[in-house]
């Protein structure tokens, strides 16, 4: 099934997807410091990081599902920050990323809204569409708040 099967309303859910891949199970283990999630398609499994908060779980549960949907290939900085990159688009709508953005009081907060980790909403924001900048500046004057400038961060855990 496509991503789309798995919005209700205009969010995405990246766990209704990961049960529909009954070809592979979830674990939970202790992984080196940094390392949040892996996929083994060998051994047909996600591993999470223990003590992931929920926001986490979801940003690395959906990050996961798109190596499974995109299928194996070699792990690089490309390739990971192309999968970053899906993931949040997924799970972050435009509307909703405008709503967020215009009442929060800081990145942390609006990530908190969103339902995903900070690194995953500063990735969204470094790759927006110029039609979805326009947007979020139009939406951000209504509320008189300048859209902020995160470029320069990029996701470290």
């Amino acid at each position: 099934m496509s991503a789309e099967a798995f919005t209700f309303g205009r969010m995405y859910h990246p766990w209704g997807r990961f049960r529909d891949l009954a070809h592979f199970t979830l674990r939970w283990a202790h992984l080196p410091e940094g390392v949040l999630g892996v996929t083994d398609f060998d051994g047909k499994t996600v591993t999470l990081a223990h003590g992931l908060d929920q926001a986490e779980r979801r940003s690395t549960i959906a990050h996961e599902v798109e190596h499974i949907d995109r299928g194996w290939s070699p792990c690089t900085t490309r390739e990971e920050c192309q999968i970053e990159r899906a993931a949040a688009q997924k799970l972050i709508g435009i509307r909703e990323l405008g709503e967020a953005l215009a009442w929060a009081r800081d990145l942390e907060e609006a990530a908190e809204e969103l339902w995903v980790d900070v690194p995953l909403l500063r990735v969204r924001l470094q790759h927006l569409h110029p039609a979805e900048r326009a947007y979020l500046r139009r939406r951000l004057a209504d509320e008189g708040t300048d859209e902020q400038d995160t470029t320069s961060e990029t996701r470290n855990q």
